[in-house]
């Protein structure tokens, strides 16, 4: 999901309903524990003084429990205009309401959805499943050889070395194949991780044959084999493992560069005064939000991305007919998604961490 499409949604007028709701599949009797969870949702909304036409617009845009962990949904004036389930269960359920769509949570969960390929290889070939966001992979394809031998013999004789010696050649070219087919599609996703499990031979063959510019992107995971689907339950866990430490990975060197522009007085905003005015500027280059910040405040935003201000009266003053109050970090996305940057989850409480858990990263030092 490019974050950016979400950008479209604050063209609508609100007010908006947000529903963040839980959709887990592995509990006894998931349908029926879903119907009673939505049954709480609609009398949450006919309590907010939800009109039934968006009421209904939300229940048909629901999805059932096998569409992943948690789904998401924003609607306004009797229609459902986002409807997104994710693989990872939500970090709180809730249902809202206001003139701004809760969009804070789907960020922070879109940013540990690295794009990246699982590969689960054997000596014949490989099950290549490639993710972007959301559960379910935007490209699956499946590379089988038909070159024999596959098996070594195991036995002596003359000819043993020779038949050995095709086998092994054998595997060698099965593993170019897959590797021309991981690069392929590496460049149609634009991966960043390529995750490979299976047979060790065939690990080892592939890595050897990957081209260099995605060997860094590389890991490999111990067990597992040609499951197409991934359901090899320790598998999935080491490939949760190794996005969550290149998410990691990303995170920290993000600080590290925040801290030494900060440091330098150059092209860094530290704090929620000088990020509101930087984003007023269109000077953003990447938000950071840390879990540190005050998730209670509030701000104030006109119709444009860049009328945001901490008073309405700043924004009065800039000319804004009816200033509207709403959660600080939705405004602060808002301006950042709609001037073209980037929104980042950081963690708090660190040396490089912003001020007050709100920073940014700017195009350019004023």
């Amino acid at each position: 999901m490019d974050p950016r499409t979400l950008a479209k949604l604050y063209e609508i007028d609100g007010p908006f309903v947000s529903v963040c709701l839980a959709t887990p599949s592995d509990v006894e009797d998931a349908a029926e524990q879903l119907e009673i969870r939505w049954n709480n949702v609609v009398r949450e909304l006919a309590d907010a003084g939800v009109d039934q036409t968006t009421v209904d617009a939300l229940t048909e845009a629901r999805g059932d429990h096998s569409t992943g962990n948690t789904r998401m949904l924003i609607a306004a004036h009797g229609k459902a205009h986002f409807a997104t389930s994710l693989p990872q269960p939500p970090a709180q359920e809730f249902v809202m309401t206001g003139q701004l769509p809760r969009l804070v949570p789907l960020l922070d969960a879109i940013t540990l959805q690295v794009p990246h390929i699982v590969v689960l290889a054997d000596r014949t070939g490989a099950d290549l499943l490639a993710y972007t966001a959301g559960p379910d992979p935007v490209e699956s394809e499946q590379v089988q050889s038909t070159r024999w031998p596959e098996h070594k013999t195991g036995r002596g004789g003359w000819a043993t070395k020779r038949y050995d010696a095709t086998v092994h050649n054998n595997w060698n070219e099965n593993a170019k194949d897959v590797a021309a087919t991981v690069e392929r599609i590496a460049r149609d996703i634009d991966a960043r991780l390529i995750i490979a499990a299976g047979d060790a031979q065939a690990l080892h063959l592939l890595e050897e044959h990957l081209p260099t510019h995605l060997k860094e992107a590389y890991v490999s995971v111990q067990g597992g084999g040609r499951h197409l689907d991934g359901s090899d339950e320790v598998v999935a866990q080491r490939i949760t493992d190794a996005i969550a430490d290149q998410v990691a990975k990303d995170t920290l060197t993000l600080l590290e560069e925040f801290a030494q522009e900060r440091g330098q007085h150059d092209r860094a905003a530290d704090g929620v005064t000088a990020t509101i005015e930087a984003l007023r500027k269109a000077q953003v280059a990447t938000l950071l939000l840390a879990d540190t910040r005050d998730f209670a405040a509030t701000a104030f935003f006109g119709p444009d991305p860049v009328h945001l201000a901490s008073a309405p009266e700043l924004l009065l003053d800039l000319g804004v007919e009816q200033p509207w109050e709403a959660p600080l970090d939705e405004i602060l996305v808002r301006a950042a998604l709609g001037t073209g940057a980037e929104v980042r989850f950081v963690g708090g409480g660190m040396e490089q961490s912003p001020t007050d858990g709100v920073g940014a990263l700017l195009r350019y030092a004023d």
